[in-house]
């Protein structure tokens, strides 16, 4: 399982270790968490923000986790959060071989994310979903999230295609998402892979 962190954060930030302990031993999968790029040990001292998400970073992703599956053995799920969803998005089209995806906290970002090139990172992230065909998506949100609203997780949502999507929301903000979400990204993973 490949767990993406959110932005700011790093592998190694006690909330997605935390995580990823729970996801190995609710699934029994090996999971993986790498620094996005730009973050942790791949930190550079830059502005993070600007590049936040963009088509760059996001290939970058993409070829990272390629060499992590390539290494590893084949990813058969994908969870991420915020950061970890706009490259989670992506990374999901890009291998087949994922049948389940959470992406929590995520969807289309409101101006709080998309501070460049707003309609660019709108239409690669509408044109993503359309390509999630293979895998099952989760998507784990909050109702007053600033970062990731409403409208956006449900334009997100619906460009989904198909019928192999689920959609729950919370009551509260961005980082708010309660630990109860953890246990249906479990049982939603262990339930597709």
């Amino acid at each position: 399982m490949l767990l993406g962190h959110g932005g700011g954060g790093s592998k190694d930030a006690e909330p997605f270790v935390t995580l990823g302990r729970a996801l190995a031993e609710g699934t029994g999968l090996r999971v993986v968490c790498i620094d996005a790029v730009l973050h942790g040990e791949r930190a550079t001292g830059e502005d993070v923000n600007p590049t936040m998400g963009s088509e760059k970073n996001a290939t970058q992703m993409i070829a990272d986790w390629r060499a992590v599956a390539d290494e590893l053995g084949p990813a058969v799920a994908y969870v991420g959060y915020s950061m970890g969803m706009l490259y989670g998005a992506p990374t999901v089209a890009a291998m087949p071989e994922i049948k389940a995806a959470v992406f929590g906290v995520g969807g289309i970002p409101g101006p709080a994310i998309r501070r460049e090139l707003p309609n660019v990172m709108h239409d690669r992230l509408i044109a993503l979903a359309a390509q999630l065909t293979h895998p099952q998506v989760l998507l784990l949100n909050m109702t007053k999230d600033d970062a990731f609203p409403v409208a956006g997780v449900h334009e997100f949502f619906d460009a989904i295609p198909g019928r192999k999507k689920r959609l729950m929301f919370w009551e509260g903000d961005h980082v708010g998402l309660p630990s109860e979400s953890t246990r249906h990204a479990l049982a939603f993973v262990n339930r597709y892979t």
